[in-house]
């Protein structure tokens, strides 16, 4: 007998009635949201998606506190087949769609230059990667390609460092060698070929000092490289998924030029995605679900200075980071697919008196 077979005629009650329990339990898993704790508040952010944009990972804010770009990756091939991507900027206010650009391929990294205010969007993080850098004001784009030496993957997050952020430093992921660098730099500006880069860490470095055990170790891969930012410092953060770690990649000439924390929630390695800075003790931390198509926004009354906050996307939790231990206390729980985060600070330091 077919299944429409089975089910023609008249249900009993009790069976409909446990249909549609079923059914209403299926619709609530479907829209739960992720459970909050104090001090904190979540809610979702008020703008809308444009048709077809879905998959929203890495985020941006504008300089002045005003708009937020998002990369919504729609599912596309990592490795650049297929496509595009979306690229849509709102207006934080209103959550007014102000530019919905379409972007070739699989949009992952997303960082604003800010000397220029321009936005660079690297793309296909798994082979054949590009460099998207669009003029904030019009949206006009351009897309550049690397020549391969360095490169036998593709490429993630990316930073801006230096005066007036000349230094930009990309991850490097998916490198099928390890002793190939995870880290690179560019050399000069992005070009429409073969644009050259220069190996800022490799994937395989000689000696890392682990911040937790405090002592060396020998034989670390980074082997899965993802996000990256910088510290207070000034020092590059990596997170590693192949280790369940971030990696801290300073000066050369600094008595340990690459640090480790391994990172623990519940006493058991995590694997993290996104790692933010807080920057002010005010502001708005904004976050993806990449798997739900969803953008919250995180508040509390108070962010103690430099608070560290990462996103552990297979736990479905964001937390807060001890960079002394690497324990990850979860300040939200329940995401489908958590991937980005980015902090908008509120400006609220009192300017010192010069009648003292």
């Amino acid at each position: 007998m077919s299944l429409s077979g089975l089910f023609r005629g008249s249900l009993p009650i009790t069976a409909l009635a446990l249909i549609a329990t079923l059914a209403i339990d299926a619709a609530s898993q479907a829209v739960a949201a992720p459970v909050v704790g104090a001090p904190y508040t979540l809610a979702t952010f008020n703008g809308v998606a444009p048709t077809g944009a879905t998959a929203p990972d890495d985020l941006a804010i504008s300089a002045d506190g005003k708009n937020l770009w998002v990369g919504y990756g729609n599912g596309v091939d990592t490795t650049g087949a297929g496509g595009p991507s979306n690229l849509v900027e709102y207006d934080i206010s209103s959550g007014s769609v102000l530019q919905n650009l379409t972007i070739p391929g699989h949009l992952d990294g997303l960082k604003i230059n800010p000397t220029t205010n321009d936005i660079w969007a690297t793309e296909n993080e798994d082979g054949n990667p590009t460099l998207a850098v669009v003029n904030h004001k019009t949206g006009k784009f351009k897309i550049s390609k690397f020549a391969a030496t360095l490169l036998t993957g593709g490429m993630d997050d990316l930073v801006f460092s230096g005066k007036d952020s000349k230094d930009v430093f990309i991850v490097a992921s998916s490198q099928t060698d390890p002793t190939k660098p995870v880290i690179v730099e560019l050399s000069g500006s992005p070009k429409k070929k073969n644009t050259v880069v220069t190996a800022a860490q490799t994937g395989s470095p000689a000696t890392v000092w682990n911040v937790v055990t405090n002592a060396a170790e020998t034989g670390d891969v980074i082997g899965d490289p993802d996000s990256m930012t910088l510290d207070p410092a000034g020092e590059l953060v990596l997170d590693n998924r192949s280790d369940d770690s971030l990696y801290i990649i300073r000066l050369t000439s600094a008595t340990n030029p690459v640090l480790r924390v391994p990172l623990t929630l519940s006493s058991a390695p995590v694997e993290v995605n996104d790692t933010i800075f807080t920057t002010s003790t005010a502001g708005t931390l904004y976050i993806t679900d990449t798997t739900a198509n969803v953008i919250y926004t995180l508040t509390k009354p108070y962010f103690p200075a430099n608070e560290v906050y990462t996103a552990a996307n297979v736990a479905g939790d964001v937390g807060l980071v001890d960079l002394n231990t690497g324990i990850v206390t979860p300040v939200v729980t329940g995401f489908a697919g958590v991937h980005g985060l980015a902090f908008a600070p509120t400006s609220v330091a009192i300017a010192p008196s010069l009648e003292r």
